[in-house]
């Protein structure tokens, strides 16, 4: 098997690519390697970091929620040092970076060891919160995006330490600073070890499009992220550990993954909030979003995950509420009576079907999605209606690149496959 830095040359030279499954941040290796002296770094859906101190070990996120994957993150840990956790730090409450603690601890327990010290920002116990007031909703968007049952768990471990905008913290003669930034999470936390500068972005980094808009999730900060980009690179590390993907070797490069998802970042917000003292409607901006080309051709910064049009929504949702700018939109009609309407209109929703399927021959998938959706609130039982809606949203989910974009179309094809073969 290759070792992470063959696989990161590989994808930075593009031999390789994150559009690929083996390649996507998320793959799943099942890698611990030391990446660093005393610093051990674990590539699975979600990365984990772990610094060798001579008082015990840090851990730079703890692994995710499911028990079969925080198993796995401990045993790979374990696999390196058998020193005691003397400190974990949260880079965000999501959870699958902070929800890997429940080996840590049991060992601790039976061992006699002290537990932990839990490090994070002041308004990850929020967000812990949050996901149980939300817990079936998580639970229902996260299958649908992932394709797999995703259970949301009700239970967490809270900070026993937080911190509101920066924090040092010396562990055993290594010293660690913690730096607050909004990106991805309100809560973020980026960690510089300037003794042996190494970088631990957590989410704020991930080998993609940032994850500055996703559909189904809370606000994103899209410039407060491009800052707090600009800021670790100030720090001149030589080393960047990512929240999923693979390391980064060398100052250089790590300077231009910084600097360049900062910028591509900035273009966005720039571009989108010139549209907005336009006067421009959300449709308007999100059809009008450029990307130059030598950031669009990053390894890095390629749409897998999140996508430039999301981001733009995020920030006119940041910037300007939810109306569209659309008058109708601002009360609509209900999506059945409208679609009642178009389907009187075009004569029936034989006619709504016929165009629908015309339309997908035709490669103009994207409008397809609308006819048959009108379709499906006219008539939605119809077998032969979902039918067709299977196919459309089968052909949408095949052309998208994002997994935000793909999660949400194979979900429509699943349902739709179910309900026509009835």
């Amino acid at each position: 098997m290759m070792d992470l830095q063959t696989r990161f040359h590989r994808l930075w030279t593009g031999e390789d690519s994150t559009h690929s499954r083996e390649h996507h941040p998320f793959a799943h290796l099942d890698v611990f390697e030391e990446v660093s002296r005393g610093v051990g770094f674990y590539k699975a859906f979600v990365n984990l970091c772990v610094v060798d101190t001579d008082d015990g070990a840090v851990l730079i996120d703890t692994g995710a929620f499911a028990p079969i994957l925080h198993q796995a993150s401990f045993q790979a840990v374990r696999g390196w040092t058998s020193k005691r956790v003397h400190t974990a730090i949260y880079t965000h409450g999501h959870v699958d970076h902070a929800y890997g603690l429940p080996p840590f601890l049991e060992e601790a327990a039976h061992k006699g060891w002290s537990r932990p010290r839990i490090i994070g920002h002041e308004c990850v116990a929020h967000r812990m919160q949050r996901y149980v007031e939300t817990n079936s909703y998580n639970a229902i968007i996260n299958t649908r995006q992932f394709g797999l049952p995703v259970p949301w768990p009700t239970e967490y471990i809270l900070p026993t330490q937080s911190y509101a905008s920066s924090l040092v913290i010396e562990v055993g003669g290594t010293r660690f600073e913690l730096h607050h930034a909004r990106g991805e999470t309100d809560d973020a936390t980026w960690v510089f070890l300037p003794q042996r500068k190494v970088l631990c972005t957590g989410d704020l980094f991930i080998w993609a499009s940032p994850n500055a808009g996703n559909p189904q999730k809370v606000q994103r900060y899209c410039i407060e992220w491009a800052r707090a980009l600009r800021a670790m690179a100030a720090e001149n590390p030589e080393l960047l550990l990512p929240g999923h993907g693979l390391p980064i070797y060398g100052a250089e490069k790590v300077q231009t993954a910084l600097l360049d998802t900062a910028k591509y970042l900035e273009i966005i917000y720039q571009q989108t909030l010139a549209m907005l003292n336009e006067g421009a409607t959300i449709y308007d901006i999100i059809q009008a979003i450029q990307i130059p080309a030598e950031l669009a051709e990053r390894p890095f910064l390629q749409p897998v995950y999140d996508e430039p049009e999301f981001v733009a929504r995020n920030i006119y949702r940041c910037l300007a509420g939810w109306y569209t700018g659309v008058p109708s939109e601002l009360k609509p009609a209900p999506p059945s009576q409208q679609a009642r309407e178009i389907a009187e209109l075009a004569g029936g929703v034989h006619k709504l079907l016929a165009r629908a399927d015309a339309l997908l021959e035709a490669g103009d998938v994207r409008m397809a999605c609308h006819l048959v959706d009108w379709s499906i609130e006219v008539a939605p039982h119809s077998a032969e209606a979902h039918q067709l809606r299977a196919r459309v949203y089968a052909q949408r989910g095949t052309e998208a690149l994002s997994t935000m974009s793909k999660g949400i179309f194979n979900a429509a094809h699943r349902e739709s496959s179910k309900r026509g073969a009835k």
